[in-house]
């Protein structure tokens, strides 16, 4: 799925990543008593990330669909997005159990945590699925684009 010539899957992951990782923080913070609004912080950043993660998870899906003739793609590809999916169902489960006025539990901690290593691992095979396979990279450059002359350019 592509957006002006980009794929939309790698512009939307980075927002659910970015914020579901830091739920763990906020809780860290709410339970230690270092930022009162930490609980609330938490919910309204895993509310969010779920969102943000449910458009990803679409985008993600149509991009595999390209590549159902390619084994290791394939293989990877699924890899990856049973960790993300089950690092979202983590989520999801700890969402439903959070209060967003009180500290979390410790089974919503436990299950935020898990789903922070899940979308760890997650994200470093998306980036093996770009750097090793290509996936989402154009097999030609775009004729007569601009050659930058230094890495600031």
């Amino acid at each position: 799925m592509r957006l002006f010539g980009h794929p939309v899957h790698p512009m939307l992951v980075v927002f659910p990543l970015g914020l579901l990782t830091l739920v763990p923080v906020w809780d860290a913070l709410s339970w230690l008593n270092v930022l009162p609004e930490a609980a609330q912080l938490a919910y309204w950043t895993q509310l969010a990330g779920l969102i943000g993660g449910a458009l990803a998870v679409i985008t993600g899906v149509a991009d595999l669909m390209r590549h159902l003739d390619a084994p290791q793609v394939l293989t990877t590809g699924l890899r990856h997005g049973f960790l993300a999916g089950t690092a979202l169902s983590f989520y999801v489960v700890a969402f439903a159990m959070r209060s967003s006025a009180l500290a979390p539990s410790v089974a919503v901690c436990a299950l935020d945590v898990l789903g922070s290593g899940c979308l760890a691992v997650a994200g470093w095979l998306g980036g093996h699925l770009v750097f090793q396979h290509r996936v989402g990279v154009e097999a030609h450059p775009v004729q007569n684009a601009p050659v930058a002359k230094s890495p600031l350019d």
